[in-house]
């Protein structure tokens, strides 16, 4: 079957799919604005064929259903496709559908990277057709509007889709706290409290939330990443070593890391390798968006570059799948937990190192906004020392008149030296997001 059969397949197919239900997921629209290619990037499974659909789901509101076209480039029918050949898929979409060229046309391109030289067939029709807003998506950083490649470079605008933010899944499960209150009403108060257990325990990713087999769906996630995105993409070779690497780095998740101090440990394990190798199965996990760097707080790059990096996971559920008890590890997944969630707000993040430390330091345009702390417990006198010491430290740094210390479940305001420290449940500022 030649490729404009193929396509055709899948365009008979579009043309009586029926949206399946949706949880809707935080999106901003003003992304559709614009002529721009909207790139929607994130790892495997965080949802971003269904944020499609969700949007398709709001334009139809408005625009004529013809004019909405989403293929999926994962589908096996369209394996190999040629980037010489979408020029097909174009054709045959005006061929088969009724489509009004004089009105916005939206094509959704689902994993697109996975056709070779894709992006010189994009650019050339969204130049074409100035009607034409383009969206793709993909599990890859290279994505990304500032990584992309040159011919698209300055025409692409990118939204990350990460697992569910606690407030997703409170959504998802039709659950609407009022945040104003929920403090002070008990009842509520239990219902949260319990279903950030579960959020706490599963993760974010959309599907193992209706799973009966939570753990064993995140290890086949985590093993599709590993083998499709990680060896298969970048031709490893020795794959023990790379799955002793992953190892070590999920292992380290809220401690800091160096490159010497993981490659001592893999020696250890009997693996012989360059520092080279490992700077780039480093380069490729963050990529695919299964493990994040944080740098320290420094305005000298090279000391940035030159310092440990804290290492934090895409999703807190499938690292404990993968490798955390719940129990020993609980403070560990709760400061995973803060920052996936700082993740979201699209701040730079970093470390405060000094004589002591700060776990978050939040930036904006180089300038510090906020100063955060994590810890389960804050009872203990010795661990409540050293957070409010580390956190005094940053603010003094900083100039900063206020901190933020978030616990398992302690509530308190703290003066300290004319510094103010609010201290806060996890569950609770999750929701004020």
């Amino acid at each position: 079957m030649d490729a404009k059969e193929k396509l055709k397949k899948i365009m008979v197919e579009w043309g009586s799919f029926e949206l399946p239900k949706l949880h809707e997921r935080d999106f901003e629209v003003s992304f559709l604005k614009g002529e721009e290619i909207l790139s929607i990037i994130g790892a495997r499974r965080a949802g971003k064929t269904y944020l499609c659909y969700q949007i398709i789901e709001s334009l139809i509101k408005t625009v004529p259903k013809d004019n909405i076209l989403y293929v999926n480039f994962e589908d096996e029918r369209l394996q190999p496709l040629l980037g010489s050949e979408l020029s097909l898929l174009w054709e045959t979409y005006l061929e088969f559908f009724s489509v009004d060229l004089n009105k916005k046309v939206y094509l959704f391109l689902d994993e697109i990277q996975n056709v070779p030289n894709w992006s010189l067939w994009a650019r050339r029709i969204i130049e074409q057709n100035k009607n034409l807003k383009l969206i793709i998506t993909g599990s890859s950083s290279k994505l990304l509007s500032n990584e992309i490649a040159t011919e698209l470079r300055g025409r692409t605008i990118s939204f990350t889709v990460y697992p569910l933010s606690f407030n997703e899944y409170l959504k998802s499960k039709n659950i609407s706290p009022d945040k104003k209150n929920i403090l002070y009403n008990s009842k509520e108060n239990i219902i949260i409290k319990k279903e950030f257990h579960k959020y706490f325990s599963g993760g974010g990713f959309p599907a193992v939330l209706k799973s009966l087999y939570p753990d064993e769906l995140l290890k086949e996630y985590y093993k599709v990443m590993f083998y499709r995105d990680l060896i298969e993409r970048h031709k490893i070779k020795n794959i023990k070593l790379l799955e002793d690497y992953l190892i070590l780095i999920m292992d380290q998740v809220g401690s800091l890391s160096s490159i010497s101090s993981t490659a001592k440990k893999l020696e250890e394990l009997g693996h012989s390798f360059s520092k080279n190798t490992l700077s780039n199965f480093s380069k490729y996990a963050e990529e695919i968006f299964l493990i994040f760097e944080v740098k320290k707080y420094t305005y000298k790059i090279r000391e940035q570059m030159r310092n440990p990096k804290k290492i934090y996971a895409i999703d807190h559920g499938m690292l404990q799948a993968i490798r955390f008890s719940f129990s020993s590890n609980y403070g560990r997944i709760l400061e995973n937990i803060v920052f996936m969630a700082l993740k979201r707000t699209k701040k730079e993040i970093f470390y405060h190192a000094d004589k002591k430390e700060c776990d978050f330091i939040l930036t904006d345009k180089g300038k510090v906004l906020q100063v955060i702390q994590v810890c389960k417990l804050f009872s203990d006198s010795k661990i409540k020392e050293r957070e409010i010491e580390g956190l005094m430290e940053a603010l003094e740094a900083y100039d900063l008149k206020e901190g933020l210390i978030l616990t398992e479940d302690t509530i308190d305001n703290i003066v300290v030296n004319n510094k103010k420290i609010v201290v806060l449940p996890v569950w609770f500022w999750l929701l004020s997001l």
